[in-house]
C-alpha cells in the first residue's frame, strides 16, 4: 500500500472554491426570496382562510422592523434609548392622517375639526407607500430634535431617561391635540392596508440596510463605540455624528413600522405606543441577541407568536397578566441566555452547511459506534 499525499491547493484553486462559494450562497439567498415571493403572494390572496397566521406574520414582521433598527441604537453602538415608541406613535398618527378618507375624518372629529391640510386631502391605497416613508421622514425630524442635544451630552442612563422622556412627552402632545390626533378617543376606522407584501417588503429592505451598514466601516465604527467612545474617538472616529446615524436609522424604522402597525389593526389611539412598546422591543432584541440583525428578525416573529399565544390569560386570568408573564420571560433570559439566540452574530449560509454537516457527522459517528459495539457483541 502506497501513502496517499494531499498536494497543496494552488492560489487559483483557492480563489475559485471562493468564488464558487459565494456564488452558491447568492443562489440560495435568489432561491428563498423566490419563494418568499411565492408565499407572501398566495398569503395576502387566501388571508381569510388563514387569518390568525396572517396577523402573527404580519405583527411578527413590524416588530421585526422596529427591532432592527433598535438593534443598530441599542446593541450595535451601545447606546441605551428607551424612546422607540415615542417614534413609533408619530409614524403611526402621521399614516393615520394621510390615509383616512375624508369622510372617516369629518366623522371622527367631532369635538375639535381636524387642522389643515389634513382636512381636505387624503392617500388612496396607491400612495400607501409615501405615507410609510412620510411617517419615517417625520420620525427622523424629531430624533434629530432629541438627538443632536441628548446624544452630544449624555451616555448611558441619562441617555435612556432623557429619550424616555421624550416619548412621554409625545404620548402627551398626542392625548392633548384633539385638533390633530383626536385625543384619548383616538381614531378609528384607518383603511387596513397593511398586508404581507406591504410589512415584509419594507422588513427586507431595511434588513438590507441594515446589515449592509454593519458589515461596513461605518458598522466597525459603531462597534468601536460600543466598546469605547474614547478610545473610538482617539482614533479619529466622528463619534456624534455616527451615534446621531445609528439613532436616526432607528427612529426611520420605527416611524415605519408604526405606519404598519395603523394600518393593520385599522385603528390608532395613545395606548397603542405606549412605553410597554418600548418594553417589548427590549425584549425581542435580548432575546434574538444584542447586536444581531438576524436575531432582531427571529425575535420579532417569535415575540408576535407567544404574544398571541397568551392573548388567553388576559381574558381567563386578569387583565393584563400577559405583560407580567413577558417580565418573567425577559428576567430569565437575563440570567439564563444573556447573548440571546445569535449573540453578535448574523444568520449565514456557510454557517448553516456547517451546523447541519456537523449535526450529521455527530448522528454518523453515534451510529457507527452503535454499529461497532453491535458487531463486537456478536463476535
Amino acid at each position: 500500500m502506497f501513502p496517499i499525499f494531499t498536494l497543496p491547493r494552488s492560489e487559483a484553486d483557492t480563489r475559485m472554491s471562493g468564488n464558487l462559494r459565494v456564488w452558491c450562497n447568492r443562489g440560495l439567498t435568489a432561491l428563498v426570496l423566490a419563494g418568499l415571493a411565492t408565499f407572501i403572494f398566495f398569503g395576502d390572496r387566501h388571508k381569510d382562510e388563514f387569518s390568525l397566521i396572517w396577523r402573527i406574520l404580519n405583527l411578527g414582521a413590524i416588530y421585526a422592523i422596529a427591532a432592527v433598527g433598535y438593534t443598530v441604537i441599542n446593541g450595535m453602538t451601545g447606546q441605551f434609548s428607551l424612546g422607540p415608541h415615542g417614534f413609533m406613535l408619530i409614524g403611526g398618527y402621521l399614516a393615520t392622517l394621510l390615509i383616512l378618507p375624508l369622510a372617516k375624518k369629518r366623522f371622527v372629529w367631532i369635538l375639535e375639526p381636524l387642522i389643515e391640510p389634513f382636512a381636505s386631502f387624503t392617500l388612496p391605497y396607491s400612495g400607501f407607500i409615501l405615507a410609510l416613508l412620510g411617517s419615517g421622514v417625520v420620525a427622523v425630524l424629531a430624533g434629530l430634535i432629541v438627538g443632536i442635544p441628548a446624544l452630544r451630552g449624555l451616555r448611558g442612563d441619562y441617555l435612556a431617561i432623557a429619550t424616555f422622556g421624550f416619548g412621554e412627552i409625545l404620548f402627551m402632545l398626542v392625548v392633548n391635540l384633539p385638533s390633530l390626533t383626536n385625543g384619548a378617543m383616538g381614531v378609528t376606522g384607518v383603511p387596513t392596508y397593511t398586508n404581507l407584501a406591504w410589512s415584509w417588503g419594507f422588513l427586507i429592505a431595511l434588513a438590507y440596510a441594515a446589515m449592509r451598514l454593519k458589515n461596513s466601516s461605518y458598522g466597525r465604527a459603531l462597534r468601536a463605540i460600543r466598546e469605547d467612545e474614547l478610545a473610538a474617538e482617539s482614533m479619529g472616529i466622528n463619534v456624534f455624528r455616527l451615534k446621531l446615524l445609528a439613532f436616526l436609522f432607528s427612529a426611520f424604522c420605527a416611524g415605519v413600522s408604526g405606519g404598519l402597525m395603523v394600518a393593520l389593526i385599522g385603528i390608532a389611539y395613545p395606548g397603542l405606543f405606549s412605553f410597554f412598546t418600548t418594553f417589548y422591543l427590549l425584549l425581542i432584541v435580548v432575546l434574538g441577541g444584542l447586536g444581531s440583525i438576524s436575531g432582531a428578525i427571529v425575535g420579532g416573529f417569535i415575540f408576535a407568536a407567544v404574544f398571541e399565544a397568551l392573548r388567553f390569560i388576559d381574558t381567563a386570568v386578569v387583565p393584563g397578566m400577559r405583560m407580567v408573564v413577558f417580565a418573567i420571560i425577559l428576567i430569565l433570559v437575563m440570567l439564563f441566555f444573556r447573548r440571546g439566540l445569535f449573540g453578535q452574530g448574523e444568520f449565514s449560509w456557510d454557517g448553516l452547511i456547517a451546523a447541519v454537516q456537523r449535526g450529521l457527522g455527530r448522528l454518523s459517528g453515534a451510529g457507527g459506534g452503535h454499529g461497532a459495539g453491535s458487531s463486537h457483541l456478536k463476535a
